[in-house]
């Protein structure tokens, strides 16, 4: 069936969810929270957590694509030098990006057990959070960088020129699409300063809808950031080789899967409403969308 289903068709349908979800959260956030709020939830705050993996993988996939490039390429000495130091950077970066917040959430949610807290609470906007020493850290980050190198580098290899060649566009849609959401969603929690769930008062008379821009507030609810950094994972299918189609419906339909039970999940710990974790979604969605169509690469074939 999806064989048969145009393109048009597919992007009418994924906006027509859009709508429906985004209808429910603006009529529905303050009830839904309620009603299902949360910070016990153990699978939620292994989530909260762990979930936001993709978004790393894909920075740290497209610096070892261009650490490879550097080693393939006939340029000048120096030049390979300064690529392969730039890829090493994004590559290290990714890991560093994932890990830092992984690390925080963990031991905020250790924390959280030892003190008597519900264990999915956590300072979300800013505050102080539990850490280790900045040295171990970057250890743990060069452990993680030294394997998966050595893990990608040899996959590379076997690559032909002309996938290689494509996995360069992967690469450089991926930095694009990283920049723009790292620029651009802090930016927009900034200017909504929406409140989140767990943020809202005894009589919750500074609860906002999604669509009311309130300026800076300390608050940062609207779109949810570990949507976004979840629903990377629909970008794993452009890793595949675009002859396994197979293979790039299961990790198109992984990727999926994970944004959304990581989208709910943010819902159910009471960090979002429905309506910032729709949107965070979406927002990937759209931008991934958006740039597959401006590189020519397609998510399945």
């Amino acid at each position: 069936m999806l064989k048969k289903m145009s393109d048009s068709r597919r992007i009418a349908i994924v906006i027509a969810i859009f709508v429906v979800l985004l209808g429910i959260g603006t009529f529905g956030d303050l009830a839904i929270s309620n009603a299902v709020m949360s910070q016990n939830s153990y699978i939620a705050t292994f989530l909260q957590n762990y979930a936001c993996f993709p978004v790393g993988v894909v920075i740290m996939m497209s610096g070892e694509i261009i650490i490879h490039f550097a080693v393939r390429s006939s340029q000048p000495m120096i030049a390979k030098v300064l690529i392969a130091v730039s890829g090493v950077g994004l590559s290290f970066y990714g890991i560093w990006y994932y890990l830092k917040f992984a690390i925080q959430y963990t031991l905020s949610s250790i924390q959280n057990v030892e003190h008597g807290r519900p264990i999915g609470q956590a300072n979300n906007d800013g505050g102080v959070n539990p850490t280790l020493p900045t040295i171990i850290n970057i250890m743990i980050c060069f452990v993680v960088f030294a394997v998966a190198t050595l893990i990608i580098q040899k996959w590379l290899r076997h690559k032909t020129a002309e996938e290689f060649d494509r996995l360069m566009r992967v690469a450089i849609l991926g930095i694009a699409v990283a920049f723009v959401y790292l620029m651009c969603v802090e930016e927009i929690k900034i200017l909504w300063g929406r409140v989140r769930p767990y943020e809202l008062n005894a009589i919750q008379d500074n609860f906002t809808p999604w669509y009311k821009m309130n300026g800076p507030t300390g608050h940062k609810s609207f779109p949810s950031g570990h949507s976004c950094e979840s629903m990377f994972a629909i970008f794993f299918p452009l890793y595949a080789s675009s002859k396994n189609t197979k293979l790039r419906k299961k990790l198109l339909v992984f990727g999926v899967t994970w944004g959304a039970i990581t989208a709910i999940s943010r819902v159910l710990l009471g960090c979002h409403f429905f309506s910032d974790a729709t949107m965070g979604a979406f927002i990937i969605v759209f931008l991934v969308f958006v740039g597959t169509r401006c590189a020519q690469l397609k998510l399945v074939d």
